[in-house]
Order: C-alpha cells, then structure tokens, then sequence
C-alpha cells in the first residue's frame, strides 16, 4: 500500500523531539540516591515482558523462514510446499468456495460495501441479522443474495443459519466483516485471491488466517497499524498450525460448521473460540500473510476503548469456558504450551495486576521528571518515584520498536509507522486501562450479574435481541 505523509505528520515528530530534550535534561537532573532495583524492575515490567514475548516469537519465527524453500512461504506459519502435492498448485482447480458476511443496518456503508465486494459478487452470500432499515431491500434489489429471518443472533449464530443455507457443493468458505478489504497485488498482497483458496483447499488444515491491516485514518490508525503488524507477523505467524482466526479467515466448511455447533454464539472473542475448538479436536490452522485485507480503525479514541473493553472481556470469557480445550492443544508442543497457559493465561491475565502497579510507577516517574526538569519540588523523590524508571523503560521500549519496525513492518509501511514508535510505550500503557475494564466486567457479571461498562458489542436489548446467557440472568434477576 501507499501512504501519503502530511503535514500532520509535524505533530508526533515535534512531540517526540520534545520528549527526546525532556529526557537529557531531567537526566541530568538525577538523583540516584532514591534509586531501587526492585522498583526499577517491577516499573519495567511491561518492557521486559514484551521485550522477551518478541525475542522468543522472532525466534520461532524465523525457524519457520529457514525451512522455506521459496521467498513466497516466508510469510507462512507453516512450510505450506510440504502439505502440497507436486505439480497440484498448477493442475488442481479451485473447488466450490463462498464469501459469507452476517449484516446489520449496513445501509450508511451499503455503496461502499457493494462497490469493495463487486469483484467476487457471484461468490458472497449474506445473511441480515435483524437490520432495522433498508439494508435488505436495497441489496436485493440490486441483485445481491441476502437473507434475512429479521432475527437477531449475533453474528455466530447467523453466520450458522447461513451455512445451513448454502448450497452442499460449496465446500469453502471466507467469513468476513462488512469493512473488509481485500487487498489485490497492487495493495499488498502477495498472491491473488484464488491462489490463498486453492492453496488453503489443498493443505487440509481447517482455516488458515490471512493478514489483517489497518487501513491510514488519523493519528491512532498509526499505532494500531503497528500493533496489527506485531500481532499478525511474529504473533500468528509464529504459532505454525495452531494459530488463531481472526474477524476474516478462511474455513473448510464442515469444520465451522462443527465449531459453531459448539460454540456458545457469543460476540465476545468469537474467533477465538472458533480457534480453540477446532484446535482441541485435533485440527490445524495455519497464517497466510502472502493475502492482506484491510479493515478500518475504531477511529476515534472511545470506540477505540469500547473495542479494546470487549476484546478483554472476551479473552477471559473465553478462557475460563474453554481452559480444557486450551489445556488439550498446549500439550501438542513447548510453544503452544508458552502461548495458551505462559502467554495468554499468565502474562495476559493473571499478571495483569502488576502490569497496572508498572503502569502506575511509569506514570509518577513520568510526572516527576517533569518536576524534576523544571526544580518544581512539587513530587517527593524517593524510591517509589523517580525519573530513572520511565526513563529507562521508554529508552527499551524505543529500542525494541525500532527493531521491530526494520525487522517486521513490510518496507512499504514503514514511513507511515515510524513516526509514531518513539511514543509507542505511551500506548501500551493507556492500553492498561481497557484491559483492566474488561476483566472487571467479566468479573462484576459473575458476582452481580452486570457490567461497570456497557461496551459496543453488545447493544441495549430490545424484544427481538438474542443475548448470551450471562446477561439473560441479568435481565431476569433485575425484572424480579
């Protein structure tokens, strides 16, 4: 992809050239007498933590990039060339395959949707779950197949009333967000459409994840265009066949098919239950990112901690209900054992508590550089305060990033991405706050049935809404 560098571009720049001058001069300014090891080190936990996540994940990764015989599966979570027979890529056609969406009062971003999907037209089937205006109406009439039982099920449980009516010889199938993109070769991608369909239809695995990236749109784009690159090309890509599906993958249609079955048709970490069901009967799920898609952004910093709320919330959900099935697919080697119990269950969840006493010190010693700087003596120094922590952590977490930008970030999304690296520690810090929301809301509907905040996913119920169960009980506890 292109991206175009504007003015705004000042903005970042200045303020990392200012906290660069804020740095020397408070560092000149030390008083080491206050300084702990221990303190030091709990401030630092978040850098180290992710700093040894990347090492190990780069690690694995590039395991897999020396055992690719082409420049192509490099981009593979698996050596995709040994699951495929010699000469097939060429001989075998693509079987039957279909572009699912479930749709809700698209009608704002109906042309754009039409207008991004019109290429496969004759492969997307849509289903309507419970749309209000004329969404229906208007895909209809211009000659788009859409169901609509004008029943809400959230998107699980429509996706499984799709499936039920789709043709038999459709064997396939591309489950996708209505703001998804798909990237040809002249938008990033490395391969045509068909080509990632016939390939995942002749490996066998169960659904195989393309590259999720986030599409330019403001400042914040910026750092989740960062986070989507770590997260999909050392997160995904080191996890061989037992990687994670995302908002837009790829499945064999009798295995969807048996993880909705299962599923409990909750919006909260879908995918990720998709994941870890098929996962935990034995199946494989591989990462494609020779494909790229793009979706957008939350856009705006609300919506943004409303989503990141959500997927929180979800990841506990989800791993409480399903810890056997995690327990199952650890065993299958040492790394799926780091991932779902070291990674996920340890440094995700039961960590998270000193995360937020990191953030905290990150935080005043911020604050009390700044004092420091300008002989303010407003901040106490002392061994629970002192510049040297953040100093630290953001002079790591700037090395780390900048790593990370020349040895993951494709090149040509570099430019766009390096503006923001300097400050990336401050968004991992105000990601705390999200995190922390979600787990006590998970934690307040277990102990009195609602949420401390109503995040985006799961709107105001209304006579025709089909809620999880959680929150069934809650309706119900509140009307007695």
């Amino acid at each position: 992809m292109k991206f175009n560098t504007p003015w705004s571009l000042l903005a970042p720049l200045g303020v990392c050239a200012l906290l660069a001058g804020w740095i020397a001069l408070s560092a000149a300014n030390l008083q080491t007498a206050s300084f702990s090891l221990l303190v030091y080190g709990l401030a630092n936990l978040i850098v180290y933590t992710d700093a040894l996540d990347f090492i190990l994940r780069l690690h694995v990764r590039r395991r897999h990039i020396a055992t690719a015989p082409t420049e192509e599966n490099r981009h593979l979570s698996i050596d995709l060339s040994a699951a495929l027979p010699s000469g097939a890529r060429q001989l075998v056609p693509v079987r039957p395959y279909a572009i699912i969406a479930s749709i809700y009062n698209l009608e704002p971003l109906l042309d754009e949707f039409m207008d991004a999907f019109a290429p496969y037209r004759d492969k997307v089937w849509l289903i309507s779950d419970g749309s209000t205006d004329a969404t229906v109406l208007r895909l209809r009439h211009a000659g788009w197949r859409c169901f609509d039982d004008g029943v809400n099920r959230k998107k699980p449980g429509a996706i499984r009333r799709l499936l039920e009516r789709l043709p038999p010889h459709i064997e396939t199938v591309l489950v996708v967000d209505p703001d998804i993109r798909i990237r040809d070769k002249s938008g990033g991608s490395r391969i045509d459409f068909e080509r990632f369909i016939r390939d995942f239809q002749q490996s066998g695995a169960a659904a195989v994840c393309p590259r999720v990236m986030i599409e330019p749109d403001g400042f914040l784009a910026r750092f989740q265009a960062f986070e989507y690159a770590l997260a999909f090309r050392i997160g995904r890509e080191s996890l061989a066949d037992y990687s994670i599906t995302s908002g837009v993958s790829c499945y064999r249609r009798s295995a969807l098919e048996r993880a909705l079955a299962e599923h409990t048709h909750s919006v909260y970490a879908e995918d990720l239950q998709n994941a870890l069901i098929l996962l935990s009967h034995g199946e494989r799920i591989y990462y494609d990112g020779r494909l790229v898609v793009s979706t957008e952004g939350p856009g705006n910093v609300r919506r943004w901690f409303s989503q990141r709320v959500g997927w929180y919330y979800g990841l506990l959900k989800v791993y409480v209900e399903r810890f056997s099935e995690i327990w199952r697919i650890s065993k299958r080697t040492p790394f799926a054992m780091y991932h779902f119990v070291i990674y996920l269950g340890g440094l995700s969840l039961i960590v998270h508590p000193l995360k937020i006493i990191s953030a905290l010190l990150l935080v005043l010693s911020f604050i009390s550089g700044f004092d420091n700087l300008f002989l303010a003596n407003l901040v106490p120094q002392n061994a629970l305060i002192n510049p040297t922590y953040f100093i630290a952590a953001i002079g790591s977490y700037l090395a780390l990033g900048v790593f990370a930008l020349f040895t993951v970030v494709p090149k040509q999304e570099r430019a766009y991405i390096a503006p923001i690296v300097p400050l990336y520690l401050f968004y991992a810090l105000t990601h705390i706050a999200p995190m922390t929301v979600g787990y006590v809301n998970w934690l307040a509907m277990k102990l009195w049935g609602r949420r401390v905040y109503r995040d985006h996913y799961e709107p105001l119920p209304s006579a025709s809404t089909t809620l999880p169960l959680e929150e069934k009980t809650s309706l119900m506890r509140k009307a007695s």
